[in-house]
């Protein structure tokens, strides 16, 4: 400046560079007071369609979404790559990078095919530019496979977070970054596969990653430990290691706590930037309640599932899918204790934000549909209950196919539905399209749920007789 004076070239340059030094290190207060000037001066030296003044708008927009301020960081990110992709190229890396971030914003917003779209943009640019082993590379793969993840595309999901692990154990340097970023990798593959059905490879994964955090995190209350501990208790529950389950989800409680308290007001939750660890603990709730609920413990699992819900509603509001998650759960202990009123209001709610979000042929609908059509039943409604459950058979059956198992589930309620209704011959063939599923899936006799079919067979063929022996 004393060389030069305030607008020079020379000034503009330094104080870029200022600006993404300051960005490195975390310095984003500092970092914005240089590109702000920065900014300033580019434009008035070298006018808008420039590429050091796309720099400027790129390094603002970084700042920006390190501050949550998306719609103000996506216009930069769009005037960077605008100007990027006029002078330099569409497949530039300079492109590709602001088509990162823009799919990282998309992805906020729950725009997921725009976030696919620009990460796959952003991803095809940095292999032309970059090795194919660089960081660049592999937290593109990580944010795609999260797109895929939120979409419910498990075997994408699975794929990029593959690359991902591949890129980061590759790349595995001693410092702490580097080796936490193998365990980031690990634990996101993990989360996939749970999915994707795969418990013994994502118990292995989320295992692995707990150990890394374990050794190379000073804090051992880190959320990232608390979430390898959830993902562990919510497979020990699901492989019906209830005692395993409660023992890992109450660690994780634990370390959640330690964060954000026991039952924070609402307002705290509001203002507080720890969502991550507020949603965290609520998720973690809901997977204590459920193992709790199945080991009888309903009071216990009542008030973990209310914690939650009150969690998820502070954070997200009341239309939240989470919520809706949790009512359905709340329906089905209300209508397993007989207060069969309270569950059909449960469900009704629970479906009805369902639908808002999914649209009416979700698996997640059809979940709620069948849980109606038990409520109905119990009701003695049964042409409601029918209906109930010939619209989750219609979902499950588009979804998982005609032989699934989920169709089965469906196909012997409504067998049982028809039987009390006494139409026997109706029930009898909705059970033998069941009992064929099972044995497709290779169950037999002595299995629970072959051995409750062939009941309803006995028993219904038995009513079946006696009515021709009265006639």
């Amino acid at each position: 400046r004393q060389i030069f004076g305030t607008k020079h070239q020379t000034v503009a340059d330094v104080l870029q560079r200022m600006s993404a030094h300051f960005v490195k290190v975390g310095e984003f207060e500092r970092g914005y007071s240089c590109v702000k000037e920065t900014l300033i001066l580019q434009q008035e030296l070298l006018g808008q369609d420039d590429t050091k003044t796309a720099d400027s708008h790129y390094c603002m927009g970084t700042i920006l979404y390190e501050w949550n301020d998306y719609a103000e960081a996506c216009k930069c990110f769009e005037r960077a790559r605008d100007v990027h992709k006029q002078k330099l190229g569409e497949t530039h890396l300079s492109v590709a990078n602001s088509n990162f971030y823009l799919g990282c914003i998309s992805e906020r917003k729950g725009d997921y095919e725009s976030a696919v779209q620009y990460l796959q943009d952003s991803l095809s640019g940095r292999r032309e530019h970059l090795d194919e082993m660089d960081h660049g590379i592999a937290d593109n793969l990580a944010r795609l496979g999260h797109v895929y993840y939120k979409q419910s595309e498990w075997d994408p999901a699975v794929t990029a977070f593959s690359d991902c692990l591949k890129i980061r154990e590759a790349t595995r340097g001693t410092d702490t970054a580097s080796q936490v970023n193998v365990a980031d990798a690990l634990f996101d593959l993990g989360t996939a596969l749970v999915k994707a059905l795969d418990t013994q490879r994502s118990m292995q994964l989320f295992t692995d990653a707990l150990k890394e955090y374990q050794r190379h995190l000073d804090n051992q209350n880190d959320v990232k430990i608390a979430k390898c501990h959830s993902c562990i208790g919510e497979i020990y529950e699901k492989t019906n290691e209830l005692l395993k389950a409660v023992n890992a989800l109450e660690t994780a409680t634990g370390i959640y706590e330690y964060h954000v308290g026991t039952d924070p007001p609402e307002k705290e939750i509001r203002a507080s930037k720890k969502i991550d660890a507020y949603s965290g603990q609520a998720e973690t709730l809901f997977r204590l309640a459920t193992a709790k609920d199945r080991l009888g413990e309903e009071v216990i699992a009542l008030k973990q599932y209310r914690r939650a819900m009150r969690l998820y509603k502070s954070l997200f509001g009341r239309d939240n899918l989470h919520v809706a998650k949790i009512l359905n759960r709340l329906a089905n202990m209300k209508g397993r204790a007989g207060s069969v009123d309270k569950a059909m209001v449960l469900f009704d709610e629970s479906l009805r934000i369902r639908m808002l979000h999914l649209g009416n042929n979700h698996e997640d609908v059809a979940e709620t549909l069948f849980g109606m059509g038990i409520v109905f039943e119990k009701r003695r409604d049964y042409g409601a209950a029918m209906k109930a459950y010939s619209d989750c058979l219609r979902i499950r059956s588009s979804k998982f196919g005609s032989d699934s198992m989920e169709v089965a589930q469906v196909v012997v309620n409504i067998g049982v539905v028809r039987g009390n209704k006494g139409d026997f011959s109706g029930a009898l063939k909705s059970w033998n399209k069941a009992l064929s599923i099972y044995r497709k899936h290779g169950l037999g006799d002595d299995d629970a749920l072959v051995a409750t079919v062939l009941g309803h067979q006995r028993l219904a063929n038995q009513l079946k007789k006696r009515g021709r022996n009265k006639n």
